[in-house]
């Protein structure tokens, strides 16, 4: 008889939150590059925008071994076990969260593509293939789906947050622990 684990592996830990601060960092730098596309903006901007997009590659670097690892490796049970209703909810908002780590990357490398430009990584010779060829209406309206996700999404991660804190100090269960 095997005994569950009472949390996550270390790797998945690991991916998890090296996706927070990827997605942190990509709300950030894009926060503080807004408007640079418009040009005539200061370099400081651009550079702000082209760590968006870093980040947003290093996001998405990471949502594939860590689905790999969350479909494979053990989930440790949730004690006391939530209701049905709880535990629907949080698979269908974990689920539109790694439904937002895919798409989200993959738009905004849509949207540089149509708009003919690279993401380049920085310190090397490198930069990402165009996945489509170069067209201005295409560019706007990705543009704007991506942006539209992005100020949606604040509110699911506020949500996922929040039922964290929920589950840790109202539920006190060991939801929390078991991702620390």
């Amino acid at each position: 008889m095997s005994m569950s684990p009472a949390r996550y592996g270390l790797s998945l830990r690991i991916t998890h939150w090296a996706t927070v601060v990827a997605v942190l960092a990509a709300y950030l730098f894009a926060n503080m590059g807004e408007g640079s596309e418009e040009g005539g903006v200061a370099t400081s901007g651009m550079q702000a925008m082209q760590w968006h997009y870093v980040a947003g590659i290093i996001v998405l670097l990471f949502v594939i071994p860590r689905l790999v690892l969350r479909i494979y490796a053990p989930t440790p049970p949730i004690v006391p076990a939530p209701g049905s209703i709880t535990a629907l909810t949080a698979r269908l908002v974990h689920l539109a969260l790694y439904v937002f780590l895919i798409v989200q990357p993959v738009l905004g490398w849509l949207q540089l593509s149509y708009g003919g430009e690279q993401v380049v990584v920085p310190w090397l010779d490198w930069h990402l293939p165009a996945l489509v060829h170069p067209d201005a209406q295409a560019k706007e309206i990705v543009g704007e789906v991506h942006e539209l996700i992005g100020n949606v999404f604040y509110a699911v991660i506020a949500l996922h947050i929040l039922a964290a804190l929920w589950h840790h100090f109202m539920r006190r269960d060991n939801t929390l622990k078991r991702m620390l």
